[in-house]
């Protein structure tokens, strides 16, 4: 009866450590999947400021900007 006990303590324990570890591992690839869209996001915006050139966005009038607008984000805009 001892045995049949001891048994089935390193079985359950056995199968919450194998859960543990699924869990964590899971856990750990969401997070780098996470982190590297926030990088595909981060660079993709630096590109497409840099192509906005806001810094003379007040020298522009509404239709160059539009113009620019339209081209940066047909260059830049999506990932091919």
């Amino acid at each position: 009866m001892k045995n049949l006990r001891i048994t089935l303590a390193v079985i359950f324990l056995s199968i919450i450590f194998f859960l543990s570890l699924k869990t964590y591992r899971d856990f750990v690839i969401s997070s780098d999947l996470k982190n590297e869209e926030k990088n595909k996001l981060k660079n993709s915006a630096e590109i497409l400021n840099e192509c906005f050139d806001l810094k003379n966005k007040s020298k522009r009038n509404i239709n160059e900007s539009m113009k620019l607008i339209e081209y940066c984000l047909e260059e830049f805009g999506s990932e091919k």
